[in-house]
């Protein structure tokens, strides 16, 4: 009998070989997702500029849209409980391929701005249900392994978004959307095709049938503090790699360097690769030598790479911090979504798994406004990296102090 295409990926990617083939699904889904909204995101606000809105007013169709993702994320989870995490993983993807495709043929400005709020819901319904599915799949002693899968397929797809992403804004910047709209298609199907029989596997407390607190309430979660830990990563990761790193970097290879601009670009790229040749073996950390131990190597290396860069600007050191950036993100990428899986018991839905969403996209929202009032303010590069770097340093602390949610088998 022929393989399956997800079972022929899984043969062949080492860290998928020993994962169910529902984490591979999952995985590709993340791939498709990166890959169409690498080609779509870079022609967002020139597409919106030729409606003839000022550059604030097209900065805010990319506003709508993570700000919908944020208001969204408490409803997301709830219908999780009511119609499952396929259902609404995959009727996610197919709201935010509809809404692109109609923004790509918008005939005005508010169409625009209306359809990529919308796309907002999809987006958020797809990245809780996703989170939820990959948690309940797995046993509690692969999770780490299979969040560095979930987070291989969005770095691969964002890798390659851009890459391809010229070709067709050259070509019409319509055609981006279309493409988006048609990788999200492909997404929909392998979810609701591949995930149709997925194994779900439930801690003993959670499938317990007498046990009517089976869902982990966000007081319960928030009472713990490996879950209060877990948040703040996330929302520090946010802050300073997707929010503070992102706004100042090109920046700061400009004004303090006295760079080029692509050179910012290649430093991303470095990033990047530093993060995906440390994925494999951050998620097998998280199993094998504890949540706590990569959460805590993950922020110290953060810090230390965000004060020596604040201290040392040069070229060279700004090449090393991005490479040491995109490992310490490997780390801070694959042990938090554990430990939320362990301390919602393998059951992750409700308000404990939207606040840990939530927190992210605050951080990414918060994050480049902080960094520009501060770069205004203080004139220089130097202070803001150094409260990012506070930052981690507080969470680092955090971390310290949890105990370990690993339950050794």
């Amino acid at each position: 009998m022929a393989q399956s295409p997800l079972h022929f990926v899984q043969q062949r990617v080492p860290l998928l070989r020993e994962l169910p083939v529902e984490v591979t699904g999952i995985s590709a889904i993340a791939f498709f997702v990166a890959l169409g909204f690498g080609i779509v995101a870079p022609v967002i606000p020139t597409f919106a500029r030729e409606f003839g809105v000022s550059a604030l007013a097209a900065a805010s169709v990319i506003s709508a849209f993570a700000g919908m993702r944020l208001v969204s994320a408490t409803p997301a989870a709830w219908m999780l409980g009511k119609f499952g995490e396929r259902n609404v993983l995959t009727s996610g993807l197919v709201i935010v391929s509809v809404s692109s495709a109609m923004a790509g043929a918008s005939q005005s400005f508010v169409q625009l701005l209306v359809l990529r709020a919308v796309g907002g819901l999809g987006s958020t319904m797809f990245t809780v249900a996703s989170m939820a599915f990959l948690l309940r799949v797995v046993e509690a002693s692969k999770r780490g392994r299979a969040s560095s899968a979930w987070s291989g397929g969005f770095l691969t797809g964002a890798l390659a978004g851009p890459a391809v992403g010229g070709v067709f804004a050259v070509w019409s910047l319509r055609a981006p959307f279309f493409v988006y709209a048609t990788t999200l298609l492909m997404a929909a199907f392998v979810s609701w095709r591949s995930l149709r029989h997925a194994h779900i596997i439930e801690d003993a407390a959670a499938s317990d049938p007498d046990n009517d607190d089976s869902i982990v309430t966000l007081r319960v979660a928030a009472a713990q503090p490996a879950y209060r830990a877990a948040v703040s990563v996330n929302f520090s990761t946010g802050f300073v790699r997707f929010g503070l790193i992102n706004a100042i970097a090109p920046l700061f290879v400009v004004e303090a360097l006295g760079q080029n601009a692509s050179l910012a670009s290649t430093g991303f790229l470095v990033s990047s690769i530093g993060q995906a040749v440390s994925l494999p073996r951050a998620g097998r950390w998280t199993d094998d030598k504890g949540r706590r131990f990569v959460l805590l190597l993950g922020s110290l290396i953060t810090v230390g790479t965000l004060v020596t860069l604040a201290l040392f600007q040069s070229v060279h050191m700004y090449f090393v911090a991005m490479l040491f950036l995109g490992a310490s993100g490997a780390l801070l990428s694959a042990a938090p979504t554990a430990v939320v899986g362990d301390v919602t018991r393998g059951k992750p839905r409700g308000p404990a798994l939207a606040t840990y969403s939530m927190s992210a996209d605050f951080g990414g929202i918060f994050g480049p406004l902080v960094a520009g009032y501060l770069l205004d303010v203080s004139g220089g590069f130097k202070v803001p990296m150094l409260l990012a770097a506070a930052l981690m340093a507080s969470v680092a602390l955090l971390v310290f102090r949890m105990p370990e949610t690993r339950v050794k088998s």
